[in-house]
């Protein structure tokens, strides 16, 4: 078989490997069928041997991985992080400050949203110079001092920690120099923007060129276009009238973006997260559109793959002449098919990942066991072998994890999910210790600009210890409220619980990024199981290990059930440790003995608290010798059927 066959083979039966095992598990759910028998069907052979493909996601077997392929980055909304100087605001300094804090957390990479000079009338996302920092950040001497800080060794271990910038090729703030030229038709700048003629006048007024709305305004239709008296045209911004859209077609534009990403890559930055690449090119014809559900003049087009894809050849041609590894991740609000594409091919690769958002939008307090399992399974059966998975857990724009699920413990349930499913993880600031959005903010206290920002309460200061304004500022006044919850969550009470085996978000959150570190969670195989309505189990697996993470998504008791019923392979296994477990199930820790919890789960009549989860391990331990040979038996009676299975799937070629 050629090179490009043995590809093509392998990323089919990676779909059929995730095919035939979420049926063979649906099956055994619905029917209770056992495991030699579905393999009398062929299926289950095909995984039974291992074949290649079936695991991995994104990353070889035994192959080191690139730092940014098991990643976990935490992201920093810096004006909520930490302030040094008093004035009420986080900066670059307070992040150089908590390095310690950040090496405790183990985490790879930290993601600094937004610090460039703006105006901020959206909170930094509106740059008026790329090349500079705004004032109440700090200043470029303090992003130096950051860098330096993080290239000496800081967590003792010659492990890099790695900086990713936030960067949004959409738009600019209206106050920069490039749009002001724009408007004056300064050689050079005339097309920077996408300027539009109007439609037609009425009653003395310009009609806009058509019906697009901006997406902060879809509802009331409120118009993307916005009239410049001083250039006798429309301009185009898809977000605030304070952010115009850059024109991609124009590769003047594109040029002067990739010298932006230079400076900062020149300065010792690792990569970035790009934000609103859905937006970057629209409908040449201009067409009207239905501004509420119907996109498809504005958002995905297949202009915007190129464009990323134009990026990403930058970044390879920066790493092969910088010895370097960079890294590019796009914030696309897309159909999962959509968003799939800004992976690129395997041949024209596009960013190393979309940001998977499954975890906000198909994860809520309702979201039953069988919901979930068909999510996640979804999502990784359509990555080709080249595509590696991510997911978050939040970011600032989104409501904080008990918000969305209802529940302190979810905050454990979803950081599970996070951190031990296959690909990169990516973490906000706060969810390591159970913060939530604080929905009663006093709008008194807010600045006016913020008064009716729906995303502020996902923004409050972060909660370091129970001093005054939770440890943030030494302002009385913080830029935010702080959230009055901050007494009981904060790093200083979770680093130090009344008892030594009692259970905490921050506890846990370091426990699983140290077991997300293992073999087992960064090559081994993923098997999902919906073991009632709402009790979700998946196993990742090494050739001595088997780890399963087991969690009520109910908010009432789960149904009983016996764990050995949906995972055979635990049968001979040893039962080894209770690696993490939510505060609601201390009394599997409690105990002098593990083998209780373990027990427990053996006896068909175990029921676990509402919102409640585990991840145990357990030692491989090889059945009797007549088991293995009537399993050998059975592989060799389909061995005729399996290759058939697999001949079906030979031929198939990629999405892309």
């Amino acid at each position: 078989m050629s090179g490009h066959g043995r590809g093509i083979w392998r990323r089919s039966v990676r779909s059929f490997c995730a095919d035939a095992e979420s049926y063979v598990g649906d099956m055994k759910l619905l029917t209770g069928i056992t495991k030699s028998s579905l393999i009398t069907v062929g299926l289950l052979a095909v995984i039974a041997v291992g074949l290649p493909g079936c695991d991995g996601y994104g990353i070889r077997d035994k192959e080191d991985p690139k730092w940014w392929q098991n990643m976990v980055m935490y992201q920093i909304y810096p004006q909520s992080f930490y302030d040094t100087d008093g004035d009420g605001f986080g900066d670059l300094e307070g992040i150089k400050v908590k390095i310690p804090y950040l090496c405790e957390l183990n985490v790879t990479a930290i993601w600094i949203n937004s610090f460039y000079e703006s105006p901020m009338k959206d909170h930094g996302y509106d740059v008026s110079d790329f090349k500079k920092i705004h004032r109440k950040f700090g200043t470029m001497s303090d992003f130096k001092a950051l860098m330096t800080k993080l290239d000496t060794n800081p967590c003792g271990d010659k492990k890099e920690m790695r900086v990713i910038m936030d960067f949004v090729p959409n738009h600019t703030s209206k106050k920069h120099e490039w749009f002001q030229k724009s408007i004056d038709r300064v050689p050079g700048y005339n097309d920077y923007y996408v300027w539009m003629d109007p439609k037609g006048w009425e009653n003395g007024k310009p009609i806009p060129p058509n019906n697009w709305a901006s997406v902060y305004s879809p509802r009331d239709k409120g118009s993307a276009w916005e009239w410049n008296e001083g250039r006798r045209q429309f301009y185009l911004h898809t977000f605030t009238k304070a952010q115009p859209d850059l024109n991609l077609r124009f590769s003047e534009v594109r040029d002067a973006l990739k010298d932006i990403m230079k400076f900062w890559l020149d300065m010792g930055v690792d990569g970035f997260r790009m934000g609103a690449v859905a937006h970057l090119i629209e409908d040449p014809q201009f067409r009207d559109e239905n501004p509420w559900w119907d996109h498809r003049h504005t958002q995905n087009l297949p202009q915007n793959y190129a464009v990323i894809k134009e990026f990403r050849r930058f970044f390879d041609e920066y790493d092969k002449v910088n010895h370097r590894v960079t890294f590019m991740a796009v914030d696309a609000y897309a159909s999962q098919r959509d968003a799939r594409r800004y992976y690129g091919t395997f041949k024209a690769p596009g960013a190393h990942y979309p940001l998977n958002y499954l975890l906000l939008t198909d994860f809520n307090a309702d979201t039953d066991a069988v919901r979930l399992k068909s999510s996640i399974d979804d999502y990784l059966r359509h990555l080709n072998d080249f595509q590696l998975p991510n997911w978050l857990s939040g970011n600032h724009d989104w409501s904080r994890i008990p918000s969305r699920l209802e529940a302190s413990t979810s905050v454990d349930l979803v950081n599970m999910l996070n951190l031990l499913l296959p690909g990169s993880s990516c973490v906000y600031m706060g969810d390591e210790i159970g913060m939530d959005s604080y929905w009663n903010i006093d709008k008194d206290k807010r600045r006016s600009e913020h008064v009716d920002d729906y995303r502020m309460p996902s923004r409050t200061p972060f909660h370091w210890n129970k001093s005054q304004n939770a440890g943030f500022t030494t302002n009385k006044k913080p830029w935010l409220p702080v959230n009055p919850e901050f007494y009981r969550l904060n790093v200083e009470v979770e680093r130090n619980p009344p008892c030594e085996e009692c259970s905490t978000h921050l506890r846990n959150f370091k426990e699983l990024v140290q077991l997300k570190k293992k073999d087992a969670f960064v090559y081994g195989p993923l098997h999902t199981y919906a073991l009632t309505d709402f009790v979700f189990c998946f196993t990742r697996e090494n050739s001595k290990k088997i780890y399963v993470t087991l969690m009520n998504l109910d908010k009432e008791w789960s149904e009983s059930f016996d764990i050995m019923d949906a995972i055979p392979e635990l049968t001979h296994a040893i039962s080894d440790n209770v690696e993490v477990w939510t505060p609601n199930l201390n009394e599997c820790k409690k105990n002098t003995t593990v083998s209780l919890c373990f027990d427990r789960l053996r006896s068909n009549n175990w029921s676990m608290p509402p919102k409640s989860g585990l991840v145990l391990s357990y030692i491989k331990n090889d059945p009797p010798e007549n088991s293995k040979e009537d399993d050998d038996d059975e592989l060799q009676t389909y061995e005729d059927d399996d290759y058939e299975i697999l001949k079906s799937y030979e031929y198939e070629t990629d999405e892309n």
